[in-house]
């Protein structure tokens, strides 16, 4: 099966284009993606290139011209994290909640609450930065009842989740609730994940 034409030709510019040490990235993201069909490993790869930090340059064209062809194959979460990476990477705060909130209308199925959750999250997240204190507060009020309702939920949902509230409660100054926040965060995270910003 031939690669769909505009994924393959995304995918051949990007190997010709990108540093020696990302380009194999790209042929064997067609090689997954072409004869293979292997969602599960596309992902783990995609996964893998999104976390290179030279990488960053590449999040929103990935996400764009690759992971979105594909993304009714992904697990959900993934796929709002791959969106958050490429979110990241937006000019503007603005524009990257909206697209979060964008996510967040389209995961939005019964089998994907755990992933609408994480998206809600990172666009509330985005909308504090932009000093949205009440939109914050109101989407973390609605996470916590859905996040509450589920019989599991990932290590991840729980992370954004207490990240955004301890941020929330540092910026209304209320420190009692953002140490809580903060600490029941580290609980669920691997230190060595946090940047040196976030350590301190």
């Amino acid at each position: 099966m031939d690669v769909d034409s505009k994924v393959g030709a995304y995918l051949q510019t990007q190997q010709r284009e990108a540093p020696a040490e990302l380009a194999h990235f790209f042929t064997e993201f067609e090689d997954l993606y072409e004869r293979n069909r292997i969602w599960h490993q596309l992902t783990k790869l995609v996964e893998t290139f999104i976390n290179i930090p030279e990488a960053a340059p590449f999040r929103i064209g990935i996400y764009n011209e690759f992971v979105r062809d594909w993304q009714k194959y992904m697990n959900k979460v993934k796929l709002v994290l791959f969106a958050l990476a490429a979110a990241r990477q937006f000019d503007s705060i603005s524009a990257a909640a909206e697209f979060m909130e964008k996510i967040a209308k389209e995961v939005d199925q019964p089998e994907s609450q755990e992933a609408h959750a994480l998206a809600l999250l990172e666009s509330a997240h985005f909308r504090l930065l932009l000093n949205d204190l009440d939109s914050t507060r109101d989407t973390l009020e609605k996470c916590q009842r859905m996040v509450e309702s589920f019989a599991t939920v990932d290590p991840v949902i729980y992370a954004s989740f207490y990240r955004v509230c301890a941020d929330y409660y540092k910026a209304k100054a209320s420190f009692g609730q953002y140490y809580k926040n903060a600490l029941l965060l580290l609980a669920c995270i691997d230190i060595q994940e946090l940047t040196v910003e976030d350590r301190v």
